[in-house]
C-alpha cells in the first residue's frame, strides 16, 4: 500500500512532512492539511499506525505515503520541506501488545535529531507533539525490572513520558543552538473516531465496556482526574500552533478548561447507554492519576484556541462511529460524584451541563487558501444591553399613573437587619476578591524586585551566601505575586485588558525562573571555589571529577531556567508596562541576554575543565612572553618562554626560561628549518630559531612551528600554547594591586610594569645569561602568589581584566584538547586568522630591526570604499601612516624597520600602490609590492623605515572581490577588521560611499549615515564587524 511518490517543495503550496501520520490522531491531522491544498508526506513504520486509516487518501496526487523507521533516517524521496509535524511515538504506550518502550525511546530520540536536522536544512517550521503527563514520572531506585513501575500499563506510560521529556530536551536543544523556527504541543488523552479501545486510559475502557453491554467497573473510588480532549480540537490546536504568527519557542498545553474524574466518566457514559448498565467500584492498588502542576494555558490566547467539542457530544460522536446506538437522554452524575468524594475527603470539579456541537464537519473542504481554513472565524455574541427604561416600559397601559407622595421618614430598607449583613457581604468580598489581592500583589512584586537588587551586589561582591538567600526569597515572592495576579485575572477580563494581565503574568514568571537560575548559580559557587583552591601550588587538596560534575549539573540547571525566563520575557509586551519602569524592563531583557552568552561560555569551560586541569593526567603548556614593542605579527618577540604544568587540578609548577638558551641548542645540534625569506633577508639568519617562529599571523600555526622545533631540541609533547604579553600582564597588576619583589627590592605596578621589565631583561642583556629569566621568574611568581591571596571581592575584577585581554588579543590560547580549542575559536580567543566571506582588513607589522621602537610608533589606519561605475564593483583605498615620536636613533629605540602585510579577500586586485616618505613627496611602489595567498586570503606586502621624529604612509589602492559587488541580488557590504595581537588601541577610519545609484537604508550601531555615506572613527581595540544594507 506504500505511495513512495517524491513530491517536490515548491512556493505553490506549502510541502508538509508528518510522522506519525497513519496513527489515530496523526490520520485526522493528515486529512485536515490535504483538504487544505498541502502537500502531504507521511513517515510511518505502521508500529501503532494503521494503514486503514490514510488508505482513503492514496488517489491524492498531494499524498506520499513512506514504511520507514525514522530512527534510521528519511528516503531519499524526503528532500526539503517547509514544516514538519513530529506525531510519531506519541501512541505507543496505548498499546499493549509487544513492548514499545524501546521504538518509543528510540522515536523521540534518534528519530526527533532526524526531523530536526531536516528542519535545520530546509529552514522549515517544526512542532514536537508531547503530552502533558511529561509532568509525571516514575523510577525504580533499586531494581531495573521494574525501573518504569509495578505493572505492564506503568512501564508503557512511564517509559514514553520519559521519552517525550528527552524528545522536548532534544527540541530544546535544537532551538538554543540554531535557533529553529520550532515549538512543542502538549496533548492530554485524546479521543474520538479511530481511537483504540486498547488505550490505557479509562475512556477506551468504558468505551468498549459499553459496546459490549457490559457494567462499567470504576477502580478505587474513580476520584482520580484526567482530561479528555476531542480529536478534531486537538488537530485545531495543532495547526494553530504551527501556522500562527509568534509561535516560536513556544509550548502550549492543549486542554480544556478542567479536569474529570473517572467516575463522571463513568456516569457520563452510563447516561448515553443503550440499556440500563451498573457501575461498581473495585478495589486496585494500581492506578495512574493526574500529578504535578495543572497544565500552564495562558498562552493559548495566542492561538485563539479553545475546545468547540464538549465532553458528552464527543462521546456520543465517537460511539456512533464505531456503530452504537446512543441513547441521548441526559443524566447528570454530580451529586453522587461529590458524595463520594467528600466521604473520601477529595475534591472533584463540577460536569457542566452538555452543549449542542457547534459544527457539523471537522474539517472545511472549500476554503479559498490554506490560512483560512487554518483559522475559523467564530460569531461574536452580542450580548444583550440593560435599558433602564424598560423597567417603566410594562407599567405604560395601565391606564393612570399613581401619584407618589414623598414620606418623611427613612426609607424602609434602613430599618432591615438582611440589609447590612449583604453590605457586610459585599464589602468582604471587595476585600477578599480586589483590595487584599491587589495590596498583596504590589507588596510581593516590590519585596521580590528589592531581593533581586541584593542578588545583584551579592553577586559583584560573589558572596554566594547573600546570592543564595535574597535569590530564594525573590522567587519565593515572585511566586506569590504570580498567584496574586490569578487571583485579579477576573478584573482584567472584566476590563478587556486580558493582554495587559498576560504581560504582568510573564513578566513575573521571567523574574521567578530568572530567581531560580541565579540561585543554582549560587549552588555552582561552592563546587568552583573549592577549585580555585585546589589550583593554588601551597595547598594539597586535589580536584576530582565529581567536583567538577556538581558545578556543571548546577550551572546546566541555571541554563535551562534562564531560557525558560528569557522565553517568558519575549512574551512581555512592554507597551503594557508604566512607562516609569520600562527602562528597568529593558535592562533586565539585556541582562538575561548577557547571562545568557555567559553561560554558554561557562557550561563549555567548565565541562573542558577537569582534561585541561590534569585530573586524569598531567598536563603541560608552553607560554610564551612577547614584548609588544619589539612587534611581531602574534604579538612580539618572543623572549622568554614558560612551561606551565598541572597535575591532579593543581598547579604544579612554572618554568620560565630565556628563548636563547633553546635556541642554542638549535644551532649546537645542527637542526636547520628553512625561515621564511622576509627573516633571511632582514636578519641574516640561515636557519629558522623559536624566537622568530611566530611569523605566520594564525597563532594556531606558529605554534605548529614552535612545537615542530621544540620537540626536536626537548623531546617533550605539550597540551597546548598561551602568549600573553606586557598589557596582558598590565591588567593583572591593576586587578591584583602592585607586587613588591624583595630580590630586587622595587615594587612592581601597572605604572612602571614596561619600564622595569625592559631594564631588567634588556639593559646590558648578555646572550646566555639569566639576567632575564632571573627577573620574570621572580615576577611571574610573586603575581601567582598575589592572585591567589586575593580577596573574594576582587575575583570578579581579575575575571573580567582576564576576558578583556582575550576580548583584546593581549591573551591568546590554542589547545590541543578539541571541545575547549572550538570554543576558543567560537569566542576568536585562539588568535586564529578569521575566516569570513564579506569583506576583510588585517593589517600585519613585523618588526625586524632587533629595536623596541614600537614602544615610540604610532599606528593610523584609514579605509575607504567608493564605487562610482555602474557595474558595482568596490574599489578600496588603504592608508598606513607610521609617526615615530623617538627623540635619537639610541637603542632601545632607534629606526623602526617594518615588515606590513595587508590581508584582504581572496580575488582583490592591486591596482596601485603609494609610499609618502617624511618629506612628504610621493612615491609609486607599485611594484615592489608582493602578492601572496596564503591563510585563505590575499596578502599585499611591504618593507618600510622609520626613523625617530619622522612620518610616513603607505597608500594601497585596489578592486575588491567581485563576489562583493553591490548587485539587485547582493544589495549589502559587510566588514571584519581584525586586530593585530600585541597592538593597543590604533586609530581606525572608515569611510563608506554608496555605490552609484543605491542608498544607505541601515548601518551597524555606531555608524552614522550622513549625506548617503559613512564616515567613522574608532579606536582598533578588538575585532570590528560592520554592516551596511543599501537599496
Amino acid at each position: 500500500m506504500v505511495k513512495n511518490q517524491s513530491i517536490k517543495k515548491n512556493s505553490l503550496a506549502p510541502t508538509i512532512l508528518v510522522s506519525g501520520g497513519a496513527g489515530f490522531i496523526g490520520s485526522h491531522l493528515v486529512e485536515a492539511l490535504l483538504a487544505n491544498g498541502a502537500k502531504v508526506l507521511v513517515a510511518d513504520n505502521f508500529n501503532t499506525g494503521k494503514e486503514i486509516h490514510v488508505k482513503h487518501l492514496l488517489s491524492n496526487p498531494n499524498f506520499a505515503l513512506f514504511n520507514v523507521d525514522i530512527n534510521e533516517g528519511l528516503p531519499p524521496e524526503i528532500e526539503s520541506v517547509d514544516y514538519v509535524f513530529h506525531m510519531a511515538g506519541l501512541e505507543d504506550y496505548m498499546y499493549s501488545n509487544n513492548n514499545p518502550t524501546l521504538d518509543a525511546l528510540l522515536t523521540n530520540s534518534l528519530g526527533t535529531k532526524t526531523l530536526l536536522d531536516l528542519v535545520r536544512r530546509s529552514e522549515a517550521k517544526f512542532v514536537l507533539i508531547s503530552t502533558i503527563d511529561v509532568y509525571q514520572g516514575r523510577m525504580s531506585q533499586d531494581e531495573l525490572a521494574k525501573y518504569f513501575g509495578l505493572s505492564k500499563p506503568e512501564e508503557n506510560k512511564f517509559s514514553l513520558i520519559e521519552a517525550k521529556r528527552f524528545a522536548e530536551a532534544v527540541v530544546w536543544e535544537y532551538f538554543k543552538k540554531y535557533d529553529l523556527d520550532v515549538r512543542i504541543v502538549r496533548l492530554p488523552e485524546v479521543y474520538g473516531p479511530r481511537m483504540s479501545l486498547d488505550s490505557s486510559g479509562v475512556m477506551g475502557v468504558y468505551i468498549r465496556t459499553l459496546i459490549e453491554n457490559r457494567d462499567i467497573e470504576v477502580q478505587n473510588d474513580g476520584v482520580e482526574k484526567e482530561y479528555y480532549l476531542y480529536v478534531s480540537d486537538a488537530v485545531s490546536g495543532i495547526l494553530r500552533s504551527m501556522f500562527n504568527r509568534e509561535t516560536k519557542g513556544n509550548i502550549y498545553s492543549l486542554v480544556p478548561e478542567s479536569a474529570i474524574t473517572q467516575l463522571e466518566l463513568a456516569y457520563l457514559l452510563r447516561s448515553v447507554a443503550d440499556g440500563n448498565l451498573q457501575i461498581s467500584f473495585k478495589q486496585s492498588g494500581f492506578s495512574m492519576p493526574f500529578r504535578g502542576p495543572a497544565p500552564e494555558t495562558f498562552n493559548l490566547k495566542d492561538l485563539s484556541w479553545k475546545p468547540r467539542i464538549n465532553l458528552k457530544s464527543g462521546v456520543v460522536d465517537t460511539l456512533k462511529w464505531f456503530g452504537y446506538a446512543v441513547n441521548q437522554n441526559a443524566f447528570k452524575p454530580t451529586k453522587y460524584v461529590e458524595e463520594r468524594a467528600i466521604s473520601r475527603g477529595t475534591q472533584t470539579t463540577t460536569v457542566r451541563p452538555p452543549e449542542p456541537p457547534k459544527v457539523s464537519s471537522i474539517y472545511p473542504t472549500n476554503s479559498a487558501d490554506l490560512y483560512t481554513k487554518m483559522y475559523p472565524v467564530r460569531n461574536i455574541k452580542t450580548r444583550k444591553r440593560f435599558n433602564p427604561a424598560s423597567i417603566f416600559s410594562r407599567h405604560k397601559n395601565d391606564g393612570a399613573v399613581k401619584s407618589l407622595t414623598p414620606s418623611k421618614k427613612l426609607p424602609g430598607f434602613l430599618g432591615n437587619s438582611k440589609f447590612y449583613v449583604a453590605v457586610a457581604l459585599i464589602v468582604s468580598a471587595v476585600l477578599v476578591f480586589l483590595v487584599n489581592p491587589v495590596f498583596s500583589f504590589y507588596s510581593n512584586a516590590r519585596s521580590g524586585a528589592e531581593a533581586m537588587q541584593r542578588v545583584a551586589a551579592a553577586g559583584s561582591a560573589l558572596d554566594v551566601d547573600s546570592l543564595s538567600k535574597n535569590a530564594i526569597l525573590a522567587s519565593d515572592k515572585f511566586e506569590v505575586a504570580r498567584k496574586n495576579l490569578s487571583n485579579l485575572k477576573w478584573v482584567f477580563s472584566f476590563s478587556g485588558r486580558s493582554q495587559e494581565y498576560i504581560s504582568y503574568f510573564r513578566m513575573l514568571s521571567s523574574l521567578q525562573n530568572f530567581s531560580d537560575s541565579v540561585e543554582h548559580l549560587s549552588k555552582s559557587a561552592e563546587p568552583l571555589e573549592g577549585m580555585w583552591e585546589v589550583l593554588r601550588p601551597d595547598t594539597k587538596d586535589v580536584l576530582t571529577r565529581e567536583t567538577v560534575n556538581t558545578a556543571k549539573l548546577e550551572i546546566d540547571s541555571a541554563q535551562k531556567l534562564l531560557y525558560i525566563a528569557q522565553a517568558d520575557f519575549n512574551g512581555v509586551d512592554k507597551v503594557h508596562i508604566p512607562e516609569k519602569y520600562r527602562g528597568y524592563v529593558s535592562d533586565y531583557g539585556k541582562y538575561i541576554s548577557t547571562l545568557q552568552q555567559n553561560l554558554d561560555l561557562t557550561t563549555k569551560i567548565i565541562g573542558e575543565a577537569a582534561a585541561v586541569l590534569g585530573v586524569d593526567k598531567e598536563t603541560t603548556y608552553i607560554v610564551w612572553f612577547q614584548n609588544s614593542n619589539e612587534i611581531r605579527p602574534t604579538g612580539g618577540f618572543i623572549g622568554s618562554y614558560g612551561l606551565l604544568t598541572f597535575d591532579k587540578g593543581k598547579l604544579k609548577d612554572l618554568k620560565i626560561d630565556d628563548i636563547y638558551n633553546p635556541d642554542g641548542q638549535i644551532l649546537l645540534r645542527e637542526i636547520k628549518t628553512v625561515p621564511p625569506e622576509v627573516i633571511s633577508k632582514y636578519l641574516t639568519e640561515d636557519r629558522l630559531y623559536l624566537r622568530n617562529s611566530n611569523w605566520d599571523p594564525d597563532f594556531p600555526t606558529a605554534a605548529g612551528v614552535f612545537n615542530d622545533l621544540f620537540y626536536k631540541i626537548d623531546g617533550q609533547r605539550v597540551d597546548g600554547y598561551i602568549a600573553v604579553d606586557l598589557k596582558f600582564v598590565e591588567g593583572i597588576l591593576k586587578a591584583t594591586g602592585p607586587v613588591f619583589l624583595a630580590a630586587y627590592n622595587e615594587e612592581i605596578n601597572a605604572e612602571n610594569l614596561y619600564e622595569r621589565t625592559q631594564f631588567h631583561s634588556d639593559f646590558n642583556y648578555v646572550p646566555g645569561s639569566d639576567q632575564k629569566r632571573s627577573f620574570l621568574t621572580v615576577l611571574g611568581s610573586k603575581l601567582l602568589e598575589k592572585m591567589f591571596s586575593l580577596p573574594k571581592d576582587k575575583l570578579p575584577n581579575l575575571l573580567a581584566e582576564t576576558q578583556r585581554s582575550l576580548d583584546e588579543k593581549h591573551l591568546l590560547i590554542n589547545l590541543s584538547n578539541g571541545a575547549l580549542n572550538d570554543v576558543l575559536r567560537e569566542k576568536n580567543w585562539n588568535g586564529q586568522v578569521v575566516p569570513v566571506e564579506t569583506d576583510y582588513l588585517y593589517v600585519v607589522n613585523s618588526n625586524l630591526g632587533g629595536t623596541k621602537a614600537n614602544y615610540f610608533v604610532k599606528n593610523n589606519i584609514d579605509y575607504e570604499i567608493n564605487s562610482m561605475t555602474r557595474d558595482g564593483v568596490l574599489r578600496a583605498t588603504l592608508k598606513l601612516t607610521y609617526n615615530h615620536t623617538g627623540e635619537s636613533m639610541a637603542w632601545p629605540g632607534g629606526p623602526y624597520k617594518d615588515h606590513v602585510r595587508v590581508l584582504t579577500q581572496t580575488g582583490s586586485k592591486l591596482t596601485g600602490a603609494e609610499f609618502i616618505d617624511a618629506a612628504g613627496t610621493t612615491l609609486d611602489v607599485f611594484k615592489d609590492i608582493k602578492v601572496g595567498a596564503p591563510n585563505g586570503y590575499d596578502v599585499f606586502s611591504y618593507d618600510l623605515i622609520v626613523n625617530p621624529k619622522e612620518t610616513v604612509s603607505l597608500v594601497l589602492k585596489y578592486d575588491l572581490s567581485e563576489s562583493l559587488n553591490v548587485t539587485k541580488d547582493m544589495s549589502s557590504y559587510a566588514l571584519y577588521v581584525q586586530k593585530q595581537p600585541g597592538t593597543d588601541a590604533d586609530p581606525f577610519s572608515f569611510t563608506f560611499n554608496a555605490p552609484f545609484g543605491t542608498e544607505i537604508i541601515k548601518a551597524s550601531k555606531g555608524l552614522d549615515i550622513l549625506n548617503n555615506g559613512i564616515a567613522n572613527t574608532s579606536d582598533l581595540r578588538r575585532d570590528i564587524n560592520y554592516f551596511i544594507e543599501l537599496r
